[in-house]
Formats: C-alpha cells, structure tokens, sequence
C-alpha cells in the first residue's frame, strides 16, 4: 500500500462485497453498484452540471463519437471544485487501484447529456489505442456515474460481456450481441479498458440520460485529457493531495515525470505532492537512504 491509497471510510464498501464485484469484472469485464453515489452528492452533481451548461452555452459537437443531440463538457476538475470529489470516492477508487496499480493515473473527467433522438455511439475499448496484443491486463478503468436512470430506452451504455477477453478490437459491420447496462440513478458502471462499449441510442422524446465518466490509465500512460494545462497552479495547490497525485503531479515510482528533477507538484509550488526524483537512490555520507 503506498502513501496515496484511499482507505476505506464509513458507509464506503464492504471489503466482501468489493471483492465480490472485482470478481464480476473479470469474469464480464464490468459491474454495476447500485447506490454507490451519495443522494447530496447526487444532487450537487446535477445541479452544477445543468448550471455550467447554461453558463459555458455546451452544444452537440456533431460527429459520431461525440454525438449529435449530446452535450458534452471536458476537464470537468478545472470547470466546478464540485468535480473534485469524483476521483478519490471512496467506492469508485479501489476499483482503479485494484485493476492497474495504487499509482494510476486520472486519464479523464467528462460529462455526456444524451438528449432524446440521438444515434448510438460506435463500439469501442477504452484503450484501444495501445499496441499491446489482446487480451490483456487493463491499461485503462472507466467509471460511469449515473446522475439520472439509464434505462435502454434513454441511451444507457451499450456492452459487450466477456469482450475484454476478445483477441481483437471492434471491426467495421462485426455484429455481436450487446446488453444495455440499465441502472437507476446513483449507480456507477465500472468498466475493465478493454471491455467493448459505447453509448447507446436515446430514441425517447423527452427523457435526457446524464452520466459522468472518471477514467483512469496506468501511472506510465500519457493521459487522454491533459491535466497540466487545464488546472491552474493555484488550483493544484489547493486539491487535496491524493486528487493531485492522481492528475499527476508527483512522480510514477518516484522518477518518471519530473522537471529538472522536481515532480510537477514541486514545480508549480504544491507542497504536498512535492518530489524529488530518484530520492530513494540518493546517499548521505555515502550510504544510501533507502538501505
């Protein structure tokens, strides 16, 4: 357990129960916990999400990835300190720190209004980017936060079970059999990186299906969403130390990633998460610190 690991607080998940749903995830390639979002955290969500649609005027951005009747917000984190809360829950967390190592990465934050008439996304894996034949272990752990239901009907996410154990990537007209991963509001979908998945079509007429995903990458990994330019050095001195340890401003095993041997949190004056490389190798009077 290194010094970043969450632990687990009350009213988080049972160690029994935890296991049991890392037991699913390898077996299907995610899971679904219900109730795993706090009813006023729920709330706070919500409410920050519609405000800082209204203020920043989000649109569709009108391709298939992105869609075309969804609103779409990026680098949630430097948008609302709300957002801040997401990344070290204590019910989400473990998965990431469980699935990829206590020094993984947070890739991204985003949110996905999907509104009524929209086509289903692509199939997909998350790290389907990575040259690294398949199957094989997780680059990368998606959660998904269900603000509203995600029903079949509104665009809940399209899976394909078992899928992080294909040998291959989707392929152009491949047809496979998917589930909607259907769940009531509260609920987080746990995805494995190499499980195939997409968001799914919203064929009601009113109904909107808001959804939050966290994603994390392996601690070596560059992240999908750069997290150095869109927080500020004041805001990344003033986040707890675990939440700036995941954007990356400390240094994977204590040597990767730093400037002129300081980690990023060092450089931009964030004492918590202040590092220097390559301290464990460092000797004093001849002898090594680390012996």
């Amino acid at each position: 357990m290194t010094k970043y690991q969450i632990k687990w607080q009350n009213g988080s998940m049972k160690t029994a129960t935890f296991e049991s749903h890392l037991a699913t995830i390898e077996k299907q390639g995610y899971c679904i916990i219900e109730n795993a979002i706090e009813p006023e955290l729920l709330l706070e969500m919500t409410e920050t999400v519609e405000r800082l649609e209204a203020e920043l005027d989000v649109q569709p951005r009108g391709n298939r990835a992105e869609g075309f009747a969804t609103k779409r917000m990026y680098n949630l984190l430097g948008k609302d300190r709300a957002f801040w809360k997401l990344p070290t829950h204590a019910n989400v967390l473990p998965f990431a720190e469980s699935l990829l190592d206590n020094e993984c990465l947070l890739s991204g934050t985003t949110c996905m209004n999907i509104g009524p008439g929209e086509v289903h996304q692509g199939l997909h894996s998350d790290d389907g980017l990575v040259s690294v034949q398949r199957p094989r272990a997780p680059f990368m752990v998606t959660s998904i936060w269900a603000l509203t239901d995600f029903t079949e009907e509104n665009g809940a996410t399209r899976i394909v079970p078992g899928s992080h154990k294909f040998d291959h990537e989707p392929r152009k007209g491949e047809k496979v059999k998917f589930v909607a991963a259907e769940m009531p509001a509260g609920s987080v979908l746990i995805v494995n990186g190499g499980t195939w998945h997409c968001g799914g079509a919203n064929t009601t007429d009113l109904d909107w299906r808001l959804g939050l995903s966290v994603q994390y990458c392996q601690g070596w990994m560059r992240q999908q969403q750069n997290q150095y330019y869109s927080l500020t050095p004041e805001q990344v001195r003033e986040m707890p130390e675990r939440l700036a340890a995941l954007c990356g401003f400390t240094l994977y095993k204590g040597i990767m990633g730093h400037i002129d041997g300081s980690s990023p949190g060092r450089f931009v004056g964030a004492g918590e998460v202040a590092e220097v490389a390559y301290a464990a190798m460092r000797t004093k009077n001849g002898v090594a610190e680390d012996s």
